[in-house]
């Protein structure tokens, strides 16, 4: 049985664009603007090259059927939606550098092989290229991204390329399916959607877009922006600019070499329970509000607590938290051992275990 989904581009309140999907592949695009108890408009494009006339049917069934759905949840009065089964003349787009020369290209391998036949590169070790860029700063840029593919066990995978579009799947140490990534090259701009198989912290999300921009050339693009979607919902969108592009990598350099600073935070307590003990956790580089809540038990000479982080930092981050907590338990309670576990968006991220020594 074929694989007919809708997979969202674009959604608002009052109207959504999707790309439709068969079997894996991109084969056209679904538009739709509505206002509700009114009125609905909008289009369907099939790509003649992409499906057959014996297939299209099929998804004609199932749009017609979604947006039947849509008229039935918005009480639509009256629709029309027009559809188009053809090859695209042109594609208009807001970058003013875009070249007409892109859009009639047959996929991204052209697009680049246009650019190349522009450019004079470098080629380094590794076979990126860079064009008037320091070669080292290029290779410890590629180097530092492997090293944080590794910890995770992140891998990146081309599925399909596609005139001006690519799409990708990304996987886990243990070859699971983690996220979805699809790319659109607007001339010098890269726009895209990742979508998850589960709500990813901060860290999984930089890593993905790391490990995306370094599959485009840095010097034919100017701009990416990525939605982060779960469950059908953007919980973020990373918009980077050149510029931004080299402050990230700077950014992990500083935090692989740097160990984190114990004068960067605040361990303050807020509550005091009797047996209960609730402290309230600042990093000056944060802000006034604090990155975390610990609550602790202290009934028993063997404390457990958990923390609450609104900011997960790194293993070595929450390493120096804990002890500069453990810091401020000694004032209030002798104890043989403490256990505390730290959350995150109600996920459990790190555990870390303390036992005095004995004195003899």
């Amino acid at each position: 049985m074929a694989d007919i989904m809708l997979r969202p581009d674009l959604k608002t309140a009052g109207g959504e664009v999707c790309d439709i999907m068969y079997n894996g592949e991109f084969v056209g695009t679904l538009t739709l603007v509505y206002r509700e108890s009114d009125r609905l408009k909008g289009s369907i494009h099939l790509e003649q090259q992409s499906i057959t006339i014996a297939n299209k049917k099929k998804v004609y069934a199932f749009v017609q059927s979604y947006i039947q759905d849509v008229i039935d949840a918005c009480g639509i009065k009256e629709c029309e939606v027009l559809v188009s089964y053809s090859e695209y003349d042109f594609v208009i787009a807001t970058d003013h550098a875009m070249q007409p020369a892109i859009f009639e290209v047959d996929n991204l391998a052209d697009i680049r092989q246009s650019h190349d036949e522009a450019v004079n590169y470098e080629w380094v070790s590794d076979e990126t290229r860079f064009d008037d860029i320091d070669a080292d700063y290029g290779l410890d840029q590629m180097d530092m991204i492997q090293e944080r593919k590794k910890q995770h066990g992140y891998e990146l995978v081309i599925v399909a390329e596609n005139r001006n579009r690519v799409e990708y799947h990304v996987y886990d140490k243990d070859s699971e399916l983690v996220a979805e990534a699809s790319t659109h090259v607007y001339g010098s701009d890269v726009i895209g959607d990742v979508i998850w198989k589960f709500d990813p912290f901060d860290e999984e999300m930089d890593l993905v877009t790391e490990l995306v921009v370094a599959d485009f050339n840095e010097d034919e693009t100017d701009t990416f922006i990525f939605n982060m979607i779960y469950n059908g919902e953007t919980i973020d969108t990373v918009e980077l600019t050149h510029i931004d592009l080299l402050d990230l990598v700077e950014d992990i350099h500083s935090d692989a070499t740097l160990p984190p600073n114990p004068e960067d935070y605040t361990i303050v307590m807020a509550r005091d329970d009797g047996d209960t003990l609730t402290y309230e956790i600042y990093q000056q580089s944060y802000g006034g509000l604090p990155i975390g809540t610990a609550t602790v038990d202290v009934s028993s000479r063997q404390l457990t607590g958990f923390i609450d982080f609104r900011e997960p930092g790194d293993s070595d981050d929450r390493e120096l938290i804990a002890s500069l907590l453990l810091d401020e338990l000694d004032k209030e309670k002798d104890y043989e051992t403490f256990n505390v576990s730290m959350l995150y968006r109600n996920k459990l991220i790190d555990e870390i275990w303390f036992e005095t020594d004995p004195f003899h």
